[in-house]
């Protein structure tokens, strides 16, 4: 065969082509095209035990037309975030019934499920009302206010954190111990009277005490050298004196006309303002006695010594108080103790506070107490107690604190870290019996050595010998006080010598 193209002579043999078929267009996968369409299935999470359904879906789940910016919400949701210890919880507090954990669940019929959940959450909303601050506590006065109302400058107080050098008499007046000197001031004229000087023989002044209500205007003062004089201060003339050079001063503490004396050797001498000679004197203590204290019926002397033994002394039977033989009674801090105060409320009340390296408040029902049994509550606070006042208008106890410590973890009592924050050179006040304190004051930059409370119960001097320095605070306020507003007074400062 001749053709243009040449001699075509070979038979034509025919030749097989693979055919290459175009896919569907829908199965084409193109990184740029805009438009696509993918197949996405959930996968399968092992949470239906643990919520009661299943999450798997029985069909998948189609994206279409999805842009590749803009991704498009599924029609079925996860649970956010579940775990078998999220539904743990949530059955603890009875919130599986509620839509919290499962959004995308339908909306579940009425229960009794469902309603004691809303019956706990109501109850839990009443007992979460906080309730009203009382107008006589010191949450509403001294933690409203948070500042002094009147500072006195001190200088030359001893700096004994054991000694006693202020005290206040029902008349409204201050008493304070300068080393050799005495002086007071009426704190309605601010008159400031130079009562007595100590000679070098006497020694420095430790401790001083008012009277009663009965003769306000007596001051009885106590030497280092163990003299004690009772000075009149409306008079400005000594009343009575009581010499003895044997024995140094600890703390005193008026009851009457009797006057309870701590000595250095562990003996209580009591002393009757209306004779010359000492009527009694009370053994039982080998340490010096630093803290001595009447119970308000004037039945009981409470009294603490340099190694923390606490005494209680029956003033009828002028005997220790719950004594077994030799075996005394337990009360007893790891640290010299001088803070004492009985309550003016309870009956057998009484709160102890130890110094270093106790830093605790121990408070005691002496009317229940066996020999061998311990203090009713604890506050360990890893600080020296200087001082302590139950308040007479409300169920709350201040203290005041010197210098704090540091505490090995292994020794440290539960309540410690909390109680112990910020306490350091303060003054504090508790709360009873739940012993939370609910008041802390910075008072000084320096230790408080001392406090003395008002006659009407609501104010307390504090004295920082170190820093020189005498600041009143303001606690709580008594029941049917107008004068509530504080807060518009002016601080005052001035000196008391």
């Amino acid at each position: 065969m001749t053709s243009e193209y040449g001699n075509l002579t070979d038979p034509i043999t025919p030749t097989c082509a693979t055919i290459k078929r175009t896919p569907p267009r829908a199965n084409v996968s193109s990184t740029y095209s805009t438009r696509k369409r993918r197949r996405v299935s959930v996968a399968s999470l092992d949470l239906g035990q643990d919520l009661g359904r299943p999450l798997v879906p029985d069909t998948p789940i189609e994206e279409i037309n999805g842009d590749r910016f803009v991704t498009v919400r599924t029609s079925t949701s996860l649970p956010l975030n579940i775990t078998p210890r999220t539904n743990r919880i949530a059955k603890a507090f009875g919130l599986l019934d509620d839509r919290v954990l499962s959004p995308t669940a339908p909306p579940l019929l009425f229960s009794d499920r469902c309603f004691r959940s809303l019956l706990r959450r109501s109850a839990s909303e009443l007992f979460s009302t906080p309730r009203a601050v009382s107008l006589l506590s010191a949450k509403a006065n001294l933690g409203a206010r948070n500042h002094f109302v009147l500072a006195l400058d001190g200088p030359g107080m001893s700096t004994d954190m054991f000694a006693s050098p202020m005290a206040w008499s029902h008349a409204n007046c201050i008493g304070v111990a300068f080393k050799y000197d005495v002086y007071f001031q009426n704190l309605e004229s601010r008159a400031v009277v130079h009562l007595w000087r100590s000679t070098l023989s006497d020694g420095t002044v430790h401790s001083i005490d008012w009277a009663g209500k009965a003769k306000p205007f007596l001051l009885a003062l106590g030497t280092t050298a163990g003299d004690v004089r009772v000075m009149d201060a409306e008079k400005k003339m000594q009343h009575v004196d009581w010499l003895d050079g044997d024995h140094g001063m600890g703390g005193m503490h008026w009851n009457g006309d009797v006057l309870a004396v701590g000595r250095t050797g562990g003996n209580v001498t009591l002393f009757d303002v209306r004779m010359r000679a000492e009527i009694a004197r009370i053994m039982g203590h080998k340490r010096r006695v630093h803290g001595v204290k009447w119970s308000v019926d004037g039945r009981h002397l409470a009294t603490g010594d340099d190694s923390g033994i606490v005494h209680i002394w029956d003033h009828r039977a002028s005997d220790l108080l719950l004594t077994n033989g030799d075996k005394n009674i337990r009360m007893k801090h790891k640290g010299p103790v001088k803070a004492l105060s009985w309550s003016p409320w309870q009956d057998g009340l009484l709160a102890t506070g130890g110094s270093s390296p106790d830093g605790e408040i121990h408070i005691w029902n002496t009317g229940k107490m066996a020999p061998s049994s311990g203090p009713m509550h604890s506050i360990p606070l890893q600080t020296s107690i200087t001082s302590l006042h139950w308040s007479p208008h409300c169920k709350e106890l201040l203290s005041t604190h010197g210098s704090s410590w540091a505490v090995p973890q292994s020794n440290v009592h539960p309540m410690a870290h909390e109680s112990a924050v910020g306490v350091e050179n303060s003054l504090a006040v508790h709360s009873y019996p739940s012993c939370q304190r609910i008041v802390n004051i910075k008072a000084h930059s320096a230790p408080v050595g001392h406090s003395c409370m008002a006659p009407d119960g609501c104010s307390v001097f504090t004295v920082s010998p170190m820093e020189e320095t005498i600041k009143m605070f303001r606690v709580w306020a008594a029941p049917g006080d107008k004068e509530r507003n504080e807060g518009s007074e002016m601080t005052s400062r001035s000196t008391i010598r």
